[in-house]
């Protein structure tokens, strides 16, 4: 065991202290002790996330993930599910652009089973060959889900388009990539990413870290190995586009490069799109919506990475409406840029700092914060220290970042029908 770092005691009410640590095999853990909880929450992220995937096997890391809880050692799935429930444990998974996220949340007394658990799963998988079709259907019916959710479609449809290659996969699929994925190539995912050398496990709640950390160390003893390298760079296509389809509606996201994540310039992003449109008073849907009644939803979201970060916007409209929308979204964008003000700023302040605050009630939120923190800048903070970060933001210093808005390019994708904006095919 080697301490990295140990935190800074906490401002909020929530007696807390935070360490991170580094495992002789290469893996790295977050804790955060809270006295006054009565859960405990762990995140496990492998760094076996849908980067990895080609266009060929798109899908691969989809159908992995969902392989990953059907069996460890001699457990089948049903035998699994039952001790995970038997661990009483609230578990879910997803997949991210690096790694493969996932979460559990039990009480205090079950932490050490359940973490035997979610490790064997997160390491150890036994991918039995006869639930490749299951898992293959399953994801599937997720794939085709998305056109019943159209908001979520247009956001994934948004990141093909903007964020950096590899990076950009959806974590979905593809139809075609479902289909060609082996259990060849699940068995060799497996033995390429489920290592502790690029991994992160978090845990928060009511613990005694030192034990934590023995515990990890005494579970992973026998894990080795280190994560492949992340695949070569490039560019997104970016430009304006549409992908036609016989709606009613116009589905619209707009998406322009912000700070990444951990620089000077995250936490002035983060401000400055709330009083964009990060709430019912931020000038998007008090211009857009309540104004002049062009759409019946729109938001402004900030989103960092350590490769990238962006500011998007989302809406949904009426094809008669969606030339004009996107007009006043882009003359919102250059007018903040000119006259943000002060007022604005307190106001969006209050926002962040109470959504951050009721999150930070919940222990699988702190566990996920904690993740975030150590994929993204390699460190971990407490509630307290992400709020003085937001306190301590000068509001001359987002006033000056908001004017580089005033001559960004976005990147636009649509969904709607044939004509309803002058934008070519999407051809992807």
């Amino acid at each position: 065991m080697l301490p990295i770092r140990t935190l800074e005691q906490g401002k909020d009410t929530t007696p807390t202290m935070i360490s991170t640590h580094l495992i002789s095999n290469g893996l790295r853990v977050g804790l955060e002790q809270l006295d006054t909880a009565s859960s405990v929450s762990a995140q496990v992220l492998i760094p076996a996330g849908s980067m990895y995937d080609s266009d060929k096997l798109d899908g691969l890391t989809a159908i992995f993930l969902e392989m990953l809880f059907r069996g460890v050692g001699s457990l089948d799935a049903k035998a699994l599910a039952k001790e995970f429930d038997r661990a009483g444990m609230q578990r879910s998974g997803s997949v991210t652009s690096r790694h493969i996220r996932m979460s559990a949340t039990t009480t205090g007394d079950r932490l050490e089973p359940a973490l035997k658990l979610l490790l064997g799963v997160a390491f150890s998988p036994s991918l039995p060959p006869t639930e490749l079709e299951s898992a293959r259907r399953l994801c599937a019916q997720s794939l085709s889900h998305l056109q019943d959710d159209p908001n979520e479609e247009i956001g994934l449809l948004m990141r093909s388009a903007h964020i950096l290659r590899p990076y950009h996969r959806s974590g979905l699929g593809t139809n075609i990539g479902l289909e060609e994925v082996s259990w060849t190539d699940l068995a060799s995912r497996r033995e390429a990413c489920c290592v502790p050398s690029g991994a992160i496990i978090t845990i928060t709640g009511n613990i005694n870290p030192s034990n934590c950390v023995d515990m990890l160390t005494q579970l992973t003893d026998s894990l080795t190995g280190t994560a492949p390298p992340s695949p070569t760079e490039s560019a997104p296509p970016g430009g304006q586009w549409l992908v036609s389809r016989p709606t009613s509606q116009v589905h619209l996201a707009m998406a322009w490069d912000g700070a990444q994540a951990g620089s000077a310039g995250e936490p002035l992003d983060r401000l400055a799109i709330g009083a964009l449109g990060g709430t019912t008073s931020g000038r998007l849907f008090t211009e857009a919506r309540q104004r002049r009644s062009l759409c019946y939803s729109i938001g402004a979201r900030y989103a960092a990475t350590a490769f990238q970060g962006s500011c998007s916007i989302r809406a949904s409209t009426t094809p008669e409406n969606a030339e004009e929308l996107l007009d006043v979204c882009v003359k919102e964008i250059s007018r903040i840029s000119c006259d943000l003000s002060r007022e604005e700023v307190n106001r969006t302040k209050q926002s962040l700092i109470s959504s951050m605050v009721m999150s930070g009630e919940s222990t699988r939120a702190r566990a996920a914060i904690l993740a975030r923190d150590l994929c993204e800048i390699d460190t971990c903070r407490s509630l307290a220290t992400r709020i003085a970060e937001v306190e301590s933001t000068s509001v001359d210093d987002i006033i000056e970042h908001v004017q580089r808005w005033s001559n960004i390019s976005p990147s636009i994708m649509a969904i709607g029908p044939e004509g309803c904006l002058p934008f070519p095919e999407w051809p992807h």
